[in-house]
């Protein structure tokens, strides 16, 4: 075991784990001792007694609570580099002067798309993004994203149909979704970009090389245009997990949209990863719960119902 990450030192971890076991710390240092109880204490991590005795917190509450702590403070401090990564950009249009202020910029490479996008986003009250079809799921930034989704940043995103055939991808929507990344839906593989508390817009270089090369546009009648043309797209898009919708779990939607594809079983049973016996089955089950009487007619509720 090891709480050094948490910013305990090894004495300090000592006495906790030997309280924590109900032993009595002995050490040379009484004065090291008592820093250390102190320091615990404060950590949250043990707490006194009437007679002043100290008393180890249970694990599950005070490492716990030390951990969120730790989290917050790791967020915080990679908002502020975030915001001097972008005074760097700042101060060097100044040194440039005011005539010659870049207001599009070209990004090269999928790392330093993401570092750039992210390095705004973290510190961003409203992120609106429209995925391309090959959308992937950014798992390493979900604990971050999740943690400013809770702190109230407002985010929404587009994606297509298509993309959540992904079992990965949809369950990292869903995510997503349900902790206020509000995601919606459409048929088709539009317009790439993501738009920072509308000042600042992110597109592909040229069509369909959004992970080879991004344009970060500053520009203001620009991000306008591009902010207006997402909330025309999204107001026409249909809403991940509509509120009348019936509890599907991740496969039972899979199901559906296979089957509004009208893919044939055999093609559908692969993108699905099963055997053709088992996804006949998952349609049968998934036919009789909705109550339709065949394929055509499950299809057709769903969509008409808006559930996918």
């Amino acid at each position: 075991m090891s709480l050094s990450s948490l910013g305990l030192t090894d004495f300090e971890e000592i006495v906790y784990h030997d309280l924590l076991c109900g032993r009595e710390t002995t050490a040379c240092d009484p004065d090291g001792l008592r820093a250390a109880l102190q320091r615990l204490s404060a950590l949250g991590l043990i707490r006194f007694d009437p007679s002043g005795r100290p008393v180890a917190v249970d694990p599950e509450i005070g490492i716990s609570r030390l951990i969120r702590r730790r989290l917050l403070e790791t967020n915080a401090e990679q908002r502020r580099i975030s915001a001097a990564w972008e005074a760097v950009h700042l101060l060097s249009a100044q040194q440039r002067g005011p005539d010659r202020t870049v207001a599009v910029e070209q990004i090269d490479g999928a790392d330093r798309i993401n570092e750039r996008i992210w390095s705004l986003a973290l510190d961003a009250q409203e992120v609106l993004a429209m995925q391309p079809e090959r959308y992937r799921p950014c798992l390493g930034r979900l604990p971050v994203h999740l943690q400013r989704l809770g702190e109230g940043a407002r985010w929404r995103t587009i994606v297509s149909r298509q993309s959540l055939l992904d079992p990965e991808l949809m369950e990292y929507c869903v995510t997503l979704h349900r902790a206020g990344d509000h995601h919606r839906l459409v048929d088709d593989d539009g317009q790439q970009m993501v738009i920072v508390d509308r000042s600042v817009v992110f597109v592909p270089s040229e069509p369909g090389g959004g992970e080879r090369s991004a344009l970060m546009i500053s520009q203001a009648g620009v991000v306008a245009t591009m902010t207006d043309l997402f909330e025309r797209v999204w107001a026409h898009a249909q809403d991940l997990e509509p509120r009348d919708a019936p509890d599907l779990t991740l496969r039972e939607r899979r199901v559906l949209y296979l089957l509004a594809g009208t893919r044939k079983d055999e093609v559908a049973a692969r993108e699905m990863g099963v055997s053709l016996r088992t996804y006949r089955r998952h349609v049968a089950e998934l036919l009789e719960r909705l109550g339709a009487a065949n394929r055509f007619q499950g299809a057709l509720l769903a969509k008409q119902q808006g559930w996918i």
